[in-house]
């Protein structure tokens, strides 16, 4: 009989590799919905912070420089999510190829 640390530094059974394909095909379906709504979002921010920028150059007030303000720090909150997202997109991504390298050794 195998001791207990052996039966868990080999390879990975085949159903639990499955298993972990299947949460991680889940987080990335998950993670790339969320970065489409971001990214819907980041589009209107952008627009909405271009507007207050000219609205502030036009009308050179100070409430209309702090509204610019305003829109510039939601812009950048979202991108920064966004990137959050994308990296997070990635690193799901590189774990699914890790894990279909070890179910291609596996067969092998």
């Amino acid at each position: 009989m195998r001791s207990f640390l052996a039966r868990f530094s080999g390879p990975m059974p085949i159903k639990t590799v499955e298993r972990q394909l299947r949460r991680n095909s889940q987080q990335i379906a998950h993670t790339q919905a969320e970065l489409g709504v971001l990214e819907e979002q980041l589009e209107h921010f952008k627009d909405e912070a271009e507007t207050a920028r000219i609205h502030a150059l036009v009308s050179e007030t100070p409430i209309s420089e702090r509204t610019h303000q305003r829109a510039a720090r939601h812009l950048i909150a979202i991108d920064k999510q966004r990137e959050q997202l994308v990296a997070r997109l990635v690193q799901l991504e590189g774990h699914q190829n890790s894990l279909l390298d070890q179910m291609g050794r596996d067969f092998n």
